[in-house]
């Protein structure tokens, strides 16, 4: 993990701009400046949350890692291997994705996602969420109505719901979960999936589906192990994550318009 990091942060130096400093170390006459040492200690000790500590060993390794580093790449040059199309193809792609990062910093730039925003979006949804009820739902999804009706007749046998779930739902993950959803919020359900959020909401806690319930996914069969009013989270817990939904929403609306004013065919 260390040596990964190590990596990480003199590829991360190596784009940072160079500062004139006495170099460290020459490499069959290619020079090794202190200030590449010192960016990539830096992008350790920023990327470790303060765990990795600047000490001469650790300047040490991180020279020594450099010159390896230097020696591949020029070895790697004396064989022509970075005029060799996989290298010049990833390059194209690397160099690609720079771009397309520098465009979407520059979208946030010019459309930035502040405090106020960020406030607003949570008092939406705070605002959605309230006075709401929530379930913790287990599911089985099934192909056919035929499938659905026998696994509610084994449950009303005595069938164990989550090994019925990890057996026969073609769920691919309900062979871990049991089929467990977790808790959903049910207006929210309503809204995206109108008949499944109806059939929830008629079970107690407890209950299991008199009957199936189709969708897309096929035919559903579910149990209802808890009810409560909503949770809303506080404003520190997901102010983060927020922040990074809307800025995530001002870049697509970009992208949406360039889709729009472009010519596709």
């Amino acid at each position: 993990m260390r040596l990964n990091r190590l990596a990480a942060a003199m590829v991360a130096a190596t784009l940072a701009l160079p500062v004139l400093a006495a170099p460290v170390a020459t490499v069959n006459g290619v020079a090794i400046d202190k200030s590449e040492v010192d960016n990539a200690v830096t992008m350790l000790q920023k990327n470790s949350n303060g765990q990795v500590k600047d000490s001469p060993a650790l300047r040490e390794e991180v020279k020594n890692r450099l010159i390896n580093r230097e020696l591949i790449l020029q070895e790697a040059k004396r064989r022509g291997l970075d005029k060799s199309p996989e290298v010049q193809k990833r390059l194209d792609e690397v160099r690609n994705d720079l771009v397309q990062e520098a465009l979407f910093a520059d979208i946030l730039k010019k459309n930035p996602v502040d405090d106020a925003k960020v406030r607003a979006a949570y008092d939406k949804i705070a605002g959605n969420v309230r006075g709401t009820k929530e379930v913790h739902a287990y599911q089985i999804v099934l192909g056919s109505e035929d499938d659905a009706k026998k696994a509610i007749a084994d449950l009303k046998k005595g069938s164990n719901f989550e090994s019925l779930a990890k057996s026969r739902s073609k769920d691919p993950s309900a062979k871990q979960s049991g089929g467990d959803m977790g808790y959903m919020n049910l207006s929210a359900l309503e809204r995206d999936v109108p008949p499944l959020a109806a059939a929830l909401k008629s079970l107690p806690k407890g209950g299991v589906s008199p009957a199936p319930v189709k969708s897309n996914a096929g035919w559903h069969v579910f149990k209802v192990t808890d009810v409560r009013d909503a949770k809303v989270p506080s404003y520190d817990q997901v102010k983060g994550q927020l922040a990074r939904d809307l800025q995530e929403q001002e870049i697509a609306k970009t992208v949406d318009g360039l889709r729009s004013s472009a010519k596709i065919q």
